[in-house]
């Protein structure tokens, strides 16, 4: 028993948590711009990828539309800030709860759809707020967007160092990863993963698949708008393709999660670790190229998805439970059980 409660061997069985505190660690040690704006949009992406598999990852339902709810979070915030002069903390929590309502409506005629057709109807939906936002000009500014005023201080969620970004976005990421963590060992994750292993085996055990996958929907969508306010403030400045974009918001949000493993608390993290880092290199390597960074880019994504379609994690995940079989066996037995609940 001593051994097993011996510090190297519980930071073997945490070994994931332990990783997310070495990571924040680092990036508040290093100093470059560069470097840190990377891990700013690390955290960023992998709150939202965590978002997105809050809803999408466990039911299995490829959602393409969550820009939209990206950008309300976005638009609502930098509106009541410039307008109103609301505070951005207010503003984020008035994206949220519009969000909260449009999802309920948009997941009440859409969750019922399945496959292309439920895909095919996000995606419309995004486009159409999209193209809402660039008509109303008078409203938000149309394809120009929105400029907000540089006002460092705690009440305007503006900072002149990026380390006070990186703490944000960490702790954004952080509660998401807990949510996600707390969610699979709850009666209602274990329903949103029956509804996406077999949704007709689920209902006939009792499980109200509408009601689970609506309020699961809401809360994405909710969390989604957080971080479209936190990526509002960061930037201060917005416009309808930079939040509304299917290229660059809606399919990052399925590729940080395709890459780290769908249906994996952990699967977003390990995906935005991946991603964002690669994305950046590869466009300061091989900018002089026009659309080369974007193909090497896809390239690789491709690669990946065909070697591992089930995600890297569940690669790590095994080697991981190798190395403690012959490492560590008093816990390897434990860890092993672990490994087959979530991989």
């Amino acid at each position: 028993m001593k051994h097993q409660n011996s510090i190297p061997v519980l930071l073997l069985k945490h070994a994931r948590w332990v990783v997310i505190a070495l990571l924040f660690l680092v990036s508040m040690c290093v100093s470059g711009k560069y470097t840190q704006e990377i891990f700013v949009q690390l955290f960023l992406w992998a709150g939202l990828g965590c978002c997105w598999n809050l809803n999408c990852g466990y039911c299995k339902r490829n959602s393409i539309g969550h820009a939209a709810f990206f950008g309300i979070g976005a638009y609502a915030t930098a509106l009541l800030y410039t307008r109103f002069a609301v505070s951005p903390w207010l503003g984020m929590a008035a994206g949220a709860v519009i969000c909260a309502v449009v999802a309920l409506c948009v997941g009440r005629l859409t969750l019922k759809l399945r496959g292309t057709f439920f895909t095919l109807t996000t995606i419309a939906f995004a486009e159409v707020v999209r193209i809402l936002s660039v008509s109303l000009k008078d409203l938000t500014g149309g394809s120009q967007g929105i400029v907000l005023n540089f006002n460092p201080g705690f009440l305007n969620m503006t900072w002149s160092s990026k380390r006070a970004y990186i703490v944000l976005c960490f702790i954004y990421m952080l509660v998401m990863l807990i949510a996600c963590v707390r969610l699979e060992r709850s009666k209602f994750g274990y329903q949103l993963i029956a509804i996406g292993e077999d949704t007709t085996a689920a209902e006939m055990l009792g499980v109200n698949s509408s009601a689970v996958m609506t309020k699961s929907f809401v809360e994405s969508a909710v969390t989604t708008a957080i971080g479209g306010a936190i990526y509002t403030m960061y930037y201060l400045y917005i416009e309808p393709d930079a939040v509304f974009g299917m290229n660059e918001i809606s399919l990052e949000f399925v590729l940080i999660c395709l890459i780290g493993g769908m249906g994996l608390a952990f699967g977003p993290v390990l995906g935005a670790a991946i991603l964002i880092p690669l994305s950046n290199i590869l466009r300061a390597q091989f900018s002089a190229v026009s659309g080369l960074h974007g193909f090497l880019y896809g390239l690789i994504m491709l690669l990946v998805v065909l070697a591992r379609p089930d995600g890297l994690l569940s690669l790590i995940g095994g080697i991981y439970q190798k190395f403690l079989a012959r490492f560590t066996p008093a816990v390897a037995t434990d860890q092993e059980k672990e490994a087959e609940r979530v991989c």
